[in-house]
């Protein structure tokens, strides 16, 4: 085998592994995120819908998930369990909430099993159908002791050790590079 040779298939070889480990933590560094809420954030609606949906862009877990919709005196008008169909968690609305700002506070269990968390708001100018507003008990909840939600990851940066691995990878092809020239050029 002539020293281009080998040259070549080292090349080719330390190529290969790079884009393998390139190609492969594209897919680690994906994580789940909302794309959009029903009612939107910040809208004001004609009145309570009778569900809250969360829109991923993969489908979340039910285990783990919850969705808090608290009105301005902290109740929550959220009934039973969320509800996942695809990338849609739903969350059902108690019949009677009343008009009003809205905060719907929610934890979900992404794909990849980790728990994303955030919040939004909306406000009704009517109460929902059903039983009247006060019929039937209602349940308060205290919001989350913690001073304020985790915010969605954002998922527009790369984190700092892609590029390390990046790098590293970098000064290993350039050494190989220079011990294969000086090897090419000692035997000539």
């Amino acid at each position: 085998m002539t020293p281009q040779t080998r040259l070549r298939r080292t090349f080719a070889a330390v190529l290969a592994a790079l884009l393998i480990v390139l190609g492969s933590s594209t897919a680690a560094l994906a994580h789940d995120a909302v794309t959009g809420t029903n009612p939107a954030d910040g809208s004001t609606v004609a009145s309570v819908p009778d569900k809250i949906q969360i829109t991923m862009n993969n489908s979340p877990a039910v285990i783990g998930s919850q969705v808090l919709l608290l009105d301005e005196t902290g109740r929550n008008w959220a009934e039973g369990d969320v509800a996942v169909l695809d990338t849609v968690a739903t969350q059902a609305v108690r019949p009677g909430a009343p008009a009003g700002k809205y905060t719907v506070k929610w934890r979900l269990v992404s794909s990849d099993s980790h728990p994303i968390e955030g919040e939004f708001s909306f406000a009704a100018t009517a109460a929902t159908a059903g039983q009247a507003v006060g019929a039937g008990p209602l349940q308060s909840v205290q919001a989350p002791t913690e001073a304020a939600p985790a915010p969605v990851q954002d998922n527009s940066s790369v984190p700092w050790s892609v590029f390390a691995l990046i790098g590293a990878l970098i000064v290993v092809v350039v050494a190989m590079v220079v011990v294969a020239r000086r090897r090419l050029s000692s035997e000539e």
